[in-house]
């Protein structure tokens, strides 16, 4: 077998939890919002709230079994309608 095997975790990161382990933010949860090129990852929410900031890949962990919630009105926006 090669390579790593994702028996019981998604290998997508999009959407997952993550705790950071380096760097300013050390000790801070948030949500991987978007998956750049090169290991590179934009996180917000949670400790983040609508702060957006970029990762490596190696200075956070992927925390699996919490999920941060979301209010339905910061999700949705201004358009409640969209719901």
């Amino acid at each position: 077998m090669s390579g790593p095997t994702f028996t019981y975790n998604n290998p997508r990161l999009q959407g997952q939890t993550i705790f950071v382990k380096r760097g300013k933010h050390q000790g801070k949860l948030g949500l991987v919002i978007k998956v750049l090129e090169d290991d590179k990852y934009i996180v917000s929410q949670g400790d983040f709230a609508v702060e957006k900031v970029m990762f490596d890949r190696s200075e956070f962990l992927v925390h699996r079994y919490r999920k941060i919630k979301v209010p339905i009105d910061k999700a949705v926006g201004k358009h409640p309608d969209m719901v």
